[in-house]
């Protein structure tokens, strides 16, 4: 079904109290105009999706204690036809009364019911030559509670329509996966929630490889990204870890000398890019992009390994300095022309965690 005869402020709003016409008047006529005219060309679940979020009754349609509480009604029209749509007719509402959805599979009568033929045959007899629908509408007493919680069952199973009337229970079990079921572990970082919860298949295994990080990254960010394994770095040893004349150190054993010692297997590097100038500003520090990378990284591996990220910049856009426009120093800045044949500009790397603790650091 089209969305744009829908507009935002049409949202749903369960209010107490309000009457199940007045719940589906507040979808606006041309959603109901449109069903009227053109009833084959949508779908049962959908239309009853959309009444259901933004009809503004006060409980999704299939749990109300009653049907003078549901926005619609469901029938069915009897027929021995081939169904060649799920939906026959609809009504909007007027004059107090809910709007109607008439199936043509669903109930008790046509060739997939249960009810003999005959019983299909001699209700559509009445209604067409005698206008009398009172067997066929003591049937949708049946048909509309039998309809709805059809619907509910496929509703229930649906983790998109659960947001539709901010429920959102299986947003709630996602959330749980990641420890996050709880409203105070939401909302911690410059990471959206949903997109954690779009992630989860990488985030609650027990392994992280690169493999996850990098298609995490890609996914979230939309630029290329790949990682480096197995970056040396030089780890700087406490002064009272140091070796100094009168300690008791064992030669072999725990002697170092120095004040730093080099290691291999403790860090990695993310290389982004090439990203476009506007792209490359926003990684570096102090930028939002900044800010959900080192968070990514945090919700990933925690703080079990040093990282840090290169990240390279297009070559049309690694020109000089320029009066009158920002040239960060140090980050995206060079003198003179850069020549062509270098290619991608890859000369930064950047430290985010040891950039984070020093700005703590300094707050403290």
């Amino acid at each position: 079904m089209d969305t744009h005869y829908l507009p935002p402020e049409q949202g749903s709003a369960d209010t107490p109290g309000v009457p199940a016409a007045a719940a589906g008047q507040r979808l606006p006529a041309v959603f109901w105009r449109m069903l009227e005219e053109e009833p084959y060309a949508h779908d049962l679940f959908n239309t009853l999706r959309w009444i259901d979020a933004r009809g503004g009754a006060r409980d999704p349609l299939g749990r109300a204690a009653s049907p003078r509480a549901e926005p619609v009604r469901v029938r069915q029209e009897p027929s021995l036809s081939f169904a060649p749509a799920t939906l026959a007719a609809a009504r909007a509402p007027r004059d107090g009364r809910p709007g109607e959805v008439a199936v043509f599979g669903f109930g008790l009568f046509g060739p997939n019911g249960p009810l003999p033929l005959h019983m299909t045959e001699h209700v559509r007899e009445r209604i067409q030559h005698q206008g009398d629908r009172t067997l066929a509408a003591f049937a949708d007493m049946f048909h509309h509670r039998l309809a709805l919680l059809f619907y509910r069952a496929w509703a229930d199973a649906q983790g998109t329509v659960s947001m539709d009337r901010g429920e959102d229970r299986h947003t709630r079990y996602v959330a749980s996966l990641l420890h996050m079921g709880q409203p105070s572990m939401r909302k911690r970082d410059a990471v959206l929630d949903h997109a954690k919860y779009h992630m989860a298949g990488h985030l609650v295994r027990l392994t992280r490889n690169p493999e996850g990080l990098v298609r995490i990254l890609r996914r979230f960010f939309g630029v290329q990204a790949r990682v480096e394994e197995f970056v040396p770095q030089w780890i700087r040893i406490e002064p009272a870890q140091q070796l100094r004349l009168g300690g008791t150190a064992g030669l072999g054993r725990d002697t170092l000398l120095g004040g730093a010692v080099r290691d291999g297997q403790h860090k990695f590097r993310i290389q982004l890019g090439p990203l476009p100038m506007a792209r490359y500003r926003d990684f570096l520090p102090g930028g939002a992009g900044a800010r959900q990378l080192l968070h990514w990284l945090r919700q990933y591996i925690g703080i079990e390994f040093a990282w840090d990220a290169r990240l390279v910049l297009r070559a049309e856009d690694a020109q000089g300095v320029r009066l009158g426009q920002p040239a960060p120093l140090g980050l995206a800045s060079w003198l003179g022309t850069r020549p062509a044949h270098r290619g991608d500009a890859a000369d930064l790397c950047v430290d985010y965690e040891s950039r984070a603790r020093e700005a703590h650091s300094a707050v403290s």
